[in-house]
């Protein structure tokens, strides 16, 4: 039942499917406020997670306020990132295209899984369509296998990395069916991600605190890396915003620059607060079990023990996140030129 959940979870926020890039040339003097992308499928896909959710909640398996919030902010979020003039503007300005992105890849996964849609989300399905999804065994086996900790968090970096390759960026932008699978796999890794961190099964059925928090350094280290690259190079790399109209009067070079800091500072800062949220869950996980062996009047200081031991455990984990993030910022801002003599020549648009 708990995979099934994981698995109709996935699919149906990919009914908000990301939308297409339009190649179109946008005159500087366009308002923003007027550059909507208001598709049909996005909308709609939309209000069916919605209201499917909300058909599933009222059976009472939403018992807490803060967790219908969550899922309906991962919904705003996809619909600021794919609806709102933040769709359009992202294909004219390198910086609002990283916004963007965040809210797919991070924020919306974040809050979708944060509020444990799964149960409400197949409750909420007519019954056949919940027996075919349960009764497809490749999709299960698939699921299980995209879900392995180690490789969930490879797709998860490796769809940030691959389409910030100037040639494959610019072909995205330019390029209708390749944005929309640009889109779709920012979705789909930040979905695995993060079902993957709130996972509410212990061991050994689901990761362990340790390995939840490695996938947070490792996430959070990947974006600094990439922000701090795009931050302190000299040249830019990506031509397409200029051939579809480049906005808001800023160089290039400023505009991937900024769109660096995004990437590296906000970017990484929603793995911190993922990581606190999960070190908290453990925690109270940890106290509800020590309660009921309290009531059951079995093995009460060893239970006590392992709770304490745990939520020791993870804010070390934290403790040593934060410290090699912190590290890592200070090392890139005492040494900027060599990062940009580093990688600048590698990604250099020739001509």
């Amino acid at each position: 039942m708990t995979l099934r959940r994981w698995i109709m979870a996935s699919v149906l926020l990919l009914l908000a499917a990301p939308a297409s890039a339009h190649g179109d040339h946008v005159a500087d003097t366009v308002s923003p406020w007027t550059m909507w992308a208001l598709s049909p499928e996005i909308v709609l896909g939309l209000v069916i997670a919605g209201l499917i959710y909300w058909r599933g909640s009222r059976h009472g398996l939403v018992d807490k306020r803060w967790r219908i919030l969550a899922f309906n902010g991962g919904l705003f979020a996809l619909f600021v990132a794919l609806v709102s003039p933040v769709e359009e503007l992202a294909d004219h300005i390198f910086a609002v295209h990283q916004v963007e992105h965040m809210l797919l890849r991070t924020v919306a996964p974040m809050l979708i899984f944060l509020s444990r849609p799964q149960a409400a989300l197949v409750r909420g399905l007519p019954a056949g369509v919940s027996r075919f999804f349960a009764g497809s065994g490749w999709m299960r086996r698939t699921v299980d296998v995209l879900r392995f900790p180690p490789l969930a968090t490879g797709l998860f970096l490796a769809s940030s990395y691959f389409w910030m390759l100037p040639h494959f960026h610019d072909l995205a932008i330019e390029d209708e069916p390749i944005h929309y699978l640009w889109h779709v796999s920012l979705l789909v890794s930040g979905l695995l991600f993060f079902s993957v961190i709130f996972d509410r099964r212990p061991p050994p059925h689901g990761p362990g605190l340790g390995t939840r928090l490695g996938m947070f350094v490792a996430a959070a280290l990947g974006n600094i890396v990439l922000g701090a690259f795009l931050t302190f190079k000299t040249v830019p790399l990506y031509s397409a915003y200029l051939a579809l109209g480049h906005l808001w009067h800023v160089s290039m070079l400023t505009d991937e620059q900024t769109g660096g800091i995004i990437m590296w500072i906000p970017g990484t800062m929603m793995f911190a607060v993922s990581a606190v949220l999960v070190i908290f869950r453990w925690g109270s996980e940890e106290t509800r079990s020590v309660d009921r062996r309290i009531r059951t009047g079995r093995q009460l200081v060893a239970a006590r023990r392992q709770g304490n031991g745990a939520l020791a455990l993870g804010l070390l984990c934290f403790s040593l996140l934060m410290l090699v993030i912190t590290i890592s910022v200070v090392a890139m801002i005492d040494h900027p030129h060599g990062v940009s003599r580093d990688f600048g020549m590698a990604g250099t648009i020739p001509g």
